[in-house]
């Protein structure tokens, strides 16, 4: 019997040995934003704007949202970032400090916008006619692209 428990614990010791080392392992693989340790960098599309550069207006729009108008668009904006574009259509609403929602002919979408504009734009009604300028930002990720629209001026119509 005493033979019996002796080799129980001796195999328990191994058991809480390997386990240990298994935990060790899995806790190692991960960094502190939970994504698989990797010897090769890459940049990923994530909701994190700390992330990386190109990865923040996306799903933080307060990035670029923080340029002022008088600013060049470009120096905060992603490497992506093509020509300005001018439209007509009717203002929906803000949607938060930082994005605003315009229907046209291109359809409904939601436009990131800087505070001076947010300010403009808070005595605004739903449903008003107005032009706008603006630009297309390229957020580049693993397997896709995204678009952001940036509006850089906007009138009642």
């Amino acid at each position: 019997m005493f033979n019996q428990l002796n080799r129980y614990g001796k195999n328990s010791a191994w058991a809480v040995a390997v386990l240990a080392m298994l935990l060790m392992g899995t806790a190692c693989s991960n960094d502190k934003d939970g994504s698989d340790a990797s010897p090769s960098p890459s940049v990923s599309a994530s909701a994190s704007p700390a992330s990386s550069p190109d990865a923040s207006p996306s799903a933080q729009p307060d990035a670029s949202a923080t340029a002022s108008p008088d600013a060049s668009p470009s120096a905060a904006a992603p490497s992506g970032a093509v020509d300005e574009k001018e439209s007509a259509g009717t203002y929906n609403g803000q949607i938060d400090n930082h994005s605003i929602e315009i229907e046209s002919a291109e359809g409904v979408r939601a436009y990131q916008i800087d505070d001076a504009t947010s300010d403009k734009l808070s005595t605004w009604d739903d449903g008003l006619k107005v032009k706008f300028k603006y630009k297309i930002n390229e957020i580049k990720g693993d397997s896709e692209t995204i678009e952001q629209y940036v509006i850089t001026s906007i009138d009642k119509q």
